[in-house]
């Protein structure tokens, strides 16, 4: 089974027992921890190590908190790494003197260990998500839904994964058009999200895979009720995508992959599920070759549907 990498976090302080009480409490927290002196230090440390976020002090010889800050965001290839800057200085004025520079947040010394690891592991967690986010949709994208996956394998915690995809889609881009298709995809990603909405649970997750392909994580006991209601409001919505012609007819004429012109069916929604509380999961990419295999048995039948990997 695969684990987890461990989020490699840079500490640039220049007082000796202070690094030595951080190291040991992010260490314990799961974290790489990497010690840098001072603030000249810590430059070349963030281009050598390329860490997943910094954790900087105000008030350092040679180059202060401030100006490492400013040489970091000067850096288009690290503009975004997040960085939290320890302080004895609480003003408004000093907090927003670093917020302005791009400190993405702060700690007060003397700190709490527990609201320190709190705010680093939030931090990482919203970073994480908007670098893997799907433009079109806003949903997390593959980074995102390999962790989510990851995380309930390692904790043992049971699952159902419903791969979910269009059938149809792409003849649909190609007569209607790509901002057609566009509202297509937008479309389908705020039916899976109101499907969970109302039928799932809070904790569960709804990812976007790239184009027409979608997940939904959920419990094994949730998801038959999401998929049926996810299938209910495709079938009722998917109409107003079409011409009346076209949607009177069934079917729209266009060209195939081969370049001859066929007639593809209206648009329908395929939810290909694996359980675990079924099947026996060792990593992600098992649950993908089942949900393939399941995606085109599935893909034999003209109307939108949901299949099951019903194997011990």
């Amino acid at each position: 089974m695969e684990t987890i990498k461990k989020k490699k976090i840079l500490i640039i302080e220049d007082e000796y027992s202070l690094q030595e009480i951080l190291k040991d409490i992010l260490t314990d927290a799961g974290f790489d921890v990497i010690i840098a002196n001072d603030g000249k230090e810590g430059i070349q440390k963030i281009h050598q190590e390329y860490p997943d976020i910094v954790l900087l002090d105000c008030m350092m010889p040679k180059m202060d908190g401030y100006e490492v800050i400013i040489k970091i965001r000067k850096d288009t290839m690290f503009l975004n790494l997040p960085v939290i800057m320890l302080t004895v200085k609480s003003s408004e004025k000093d907090q927003i003197k670093g917020i302005n520079l791009g400190v993405d947040d702060y700690i007060i010394k003397p700190f709490n260990r527990r609201v320190m690891i709190a705010k680093i592991k939030t931090i990482l967690e919203r970073k994480e998500i908007s670098v893997s986010a799907n433009p079109l949709t806003q949903l997390p994208g593959n980074v995102s839904i390999h962790r989510n996956v990851q995380e309930k394998l390692l904790k043992d915690i049971p699952f159902a994964l419903l791969y979910i995809d269009l059938a149809n889609f792409k003849s649909y881009n190609d007569y209607y058009g790509f901002q057609k298709g566009d509202e297509m995809i937008k479309h389908t990603g705020n039916i899976l999200v109101s499907a969970v909405k109302q039928c799932g649970a809070r904790s569960d997750f709804t990812g976007h895979i790239g184009g027409d392909d979608f997940v939904v994580i959920t419990t094994p006991e949730r998801y038959k009720k999401i998929s049926e209601k996810i299938i209910e409001m495709f079938d009722n919505s998917i109409g107003d995508f079409y011409s009346h012609d076209d949607r009177k007819r069934g079917y729209i004429n266009t060209t195939d992959r081969q370049g001859n012109l066929q007639k593809f069916p209206v648009m329908t929604i395929t939810i290909a599920c694996v359980s675990t509380s079924r099947t026996k999961i060792t990593h992600y990419a098992q649950i993908s070759e089942i949900a393939s295999g399941l995606k085109k048995y599935a893909k034999r039948f003209n109307k939108s549907i949901f299949v099951e990997e019903k194997r011990e």
